[in-house]
C-alpha cells in the first residue's frame, strides 16, 4: 500500500513538473541520482534481514531470549518487559522483530499473570521502538545518520544524553506501574519457554558475546556494511558449525527468512523470521522516499514550506522544537518514519549548520520525535503491524508508551542548554557543538 503511494506520488509530481516546463530526462536523472547517493542504506536493509535470520538460525536470538527470561524470575516484570525488549531491540536491530519474537513471548506471560495487556505491551512496545532509533543494524538509524551526514559514533554520543534519561524516567513509570499491578514473573511458565528453547536449539552464554562484537565494531568506526556482512559471515558459520545445518539451509534462510522447526508451533512462530528478499519492499519504499525529495529538492516545492516553517530569528529552542514537529507531522501524514526522517534531514540541516549545531544533534533530534513516535498513532504503518501481531489497537496501548512521549520531552528541555551552549561559539566561524 505504501509503496504504491510512493510510486503514485512520483508519478504525478513528474507530470505536474513537467507541465512547468522541467525536461523529463532531467527529472529522472535527478531521482536516480537520490536514489544512487543512497545505494550504501539498501545494501544495509537488506543485509538487516539476513541479519535476522542468521542470528534467529545460529541460536543468538534465542540464547537472548533464553538468558534474559532467566533474569524475569521474581523481578518487576513490567519494568523487565520494557527493560528486556529494549536491550534486545539493540541487538537485533528491528522493532517489530522484536515485538513478534521476545515481544509476544513477554506478553504471553503478562496474561497468565492478570497483568492488563495494553499496560504490558506499552512497556513493549517503548522498549522495542529502540531500535529504530539507535540501534546500529537499524535501516532507520542508517537512513537518519546518512541524510544527516553523521558518522554513529558521533550519532550514539549525542543521542545517548537524551536516550539515557528517557529511559532512566520511563524506567521509574513501569516500576511503580508494575508494582500496581503486582504479578511477579511465573517461574513455571518461564521455565517452560526456556525448556522449549533448549530442546530447538545449542544454547550458550558465549553467543552473547556475538552482538557485542557487532556493536563494538559500529563504535570502533568500522562501515556498518563491512560490519553486517562479517556478522552474516560469522554467524552463518556458526549456524553450520554449532546447530549442525547444512550450507543450502542456511543460504535459504539469508535470503528467504528462517523457519524454525523446534516441534512446538508457538515457538516456532516466535523464533522465525528475517531474509533479505521480504526487504526488498523497504528498499522500494525508502526509493521512493528518495526519489520524491529529490524532485521537491530540484523544483524547491519544499522551500516555501519550510520558509514559512522556520523563521530567521529562530532561537535554538524554537529550531529544534520545530523540526521535531515537523518530522512527527510528516510522520503523521505519511503513516510512515521514511518521510519525516527524509525532509528535515535535507531541508534543516543548513539552519542547523547556521546555529553552529553539530549534525548530529538534528540526526537526534528526528529521531527523539518522528520517528520514536510512530507507534503511537493507530494509523501508522507500525501500529498496523503492531495490531497485527497483537491484536491490540494503538488506542489500547498508546497511553503506556511511556518512551515514545519522553523522549521527545527531554529533547525540547535539553535544547535550553543547547541554546546557551551555541550562544558561547555563534561567532567562531566553522565551530560546532554537540551536547
Amino acid at each position: 500500500m505504501l509503496l504504491f503511494a510512493f510510486a503514485v506520488a512520483n508519478i504525478m509530481t513528474l507530470a505536474y513538473l513537467v507541465r512547468k516546463g522541467y525536461e523529463l530526462k532531467k527529472l529522472l536523472m535527478v531521482a536516480w541520482r537520490g536514489i544512487w547517493e543512497c545505494k550504501e542504506l539498501f545494501a544495509i536493509i537488506l543485509l538487516m534481514g539476513a541479519t535476522i535470520s542468521v542470528w534467529l538460525s545460529s541460536g543468538i536470538v534465542p540464547s537472548l531470549i533464553f538468558y534474559g527470561f532467566g533474569y524475569m524470575k521474581g523481578i518487576n516484570f513490567v519494568l523487565a518487559a520494557f527493560l528486556s525488549t529494549a536491550v534486545i531491540s539493540y541487538v537485533m536491530g528491528t522493532a517489530c522483530g522484536t515485538l513478534s519474537t521476545i515481544g509476544i513471548a513477554i506478553l504471553g506471560i503478562g496474561k497468565g499473570l492478570m497483568i492488563p495487556v495494553p499496560v504490558l505491551l506499552g512497556a513493549i512496545v517503548s522498549g522495542s521502538f529502540i531500535a529504530d532509533k539507535i540501534a546500529p543494524i537499524s535501516s532507520l538509524t542508517n537512513l537518519t545518520i546518512q541524510m544527516t551526514g553523521t558518522s554513529y559514533k558521533k550519532y550514539v554520543e549525542t543521542s545517548l544524553k537524551t536516550l539515557i534519561p528517557a529511559i532512566i524516567i520511563s524506567a521509574a513509570i513501569y516500576y511503580i506501574l508494575g508494582n500496581s499491578y503486582g504479578g511477579e514473573a511465573d517461574f513455571y511458565t518461564i521455565q517452560q519457554y526456556q525448556n522449549f528453547i533448549k530442546q530447538g536449539f545449542e544454547v550458550s552464554p558465549f553467543l552473547l558475546l556475538f552482538p557485542v562484537f557487532v556493536v563494538v565494531l559500529a563504535f570502533s568506526g568500522i562501515k556498518i556494511v563491512y560490519n553486517m556482512s562479517l556478522s552474516v559471515f560469522a554467524a552463518s558459520i556458526i549456524t553450520m558449525v554449532l546447530q549442525k545445518l547444512n550450507f543450502w539451509i542456511v543460504l535459504k534462510s539469508i535470503l528467504w527468512g528462517y523457519k524454525a522447526n523446534t516441534g512446538m508451533t508457538q515457538l516456532d512462530s516466535l523464533i522465525s523470521g528475517g531474509g533479505a528478499i521480504p526487504m526488498i519492499e523497504v528498499v522500494l519504499i525508502v526509493m521512493g522516499g528518495v526519489s520524491l525529495s529529490s524532485l521537491f529538492e530540484e523544483a524547491d516545492m519544499m522551500k516555501p514550506i519550510t520558509n514559512m516553517f522556520y523563521k530567521k530569528d529562530d532561537k535554538v529552542p524554537a529550531l529544534i522544537a520545530k523540526t521535531g514537529a515537523l518530522s512527527t507531522l510528516l510522520n503523521v501524514v505519511t503513516c510512515d518514519q521514511t518521510v519525516g526522517i527524509l525532509v528535515p534531514a535535507k531541508f534543516s540541516a543548513s539552519r542547523f549548520d547556521e546555529k553552529g549545531l553539530d549534525r548530529s544533534i538534528l540526526a537526534r533530534t528526528i529521531s527523539d520525535t518522528g520517528t520514536i513516535v510512530a507507534p503511537l498513532m493507530f494509523w501508522n504503518v507500525n501500529a498496523l503491524i503492531i495490531y497485527g501481531i497483537t491484536g491490540i489497537s494503538a488506542i489500547s496501548y498508546a497511553p503506556y508508551g511511556v518512551l515514545c512521549y519522553v523522549c521527545p520531552l527531554v529533547t525540547i528541555i535539553g535544547s535550553l542548554f543547547l541554546s546557551k551552549k551555541a550562544g558561547k561559539v555563534s561567532s567562531e566561524e566553522g565551530k560546532s557543538i554537540a551536547i
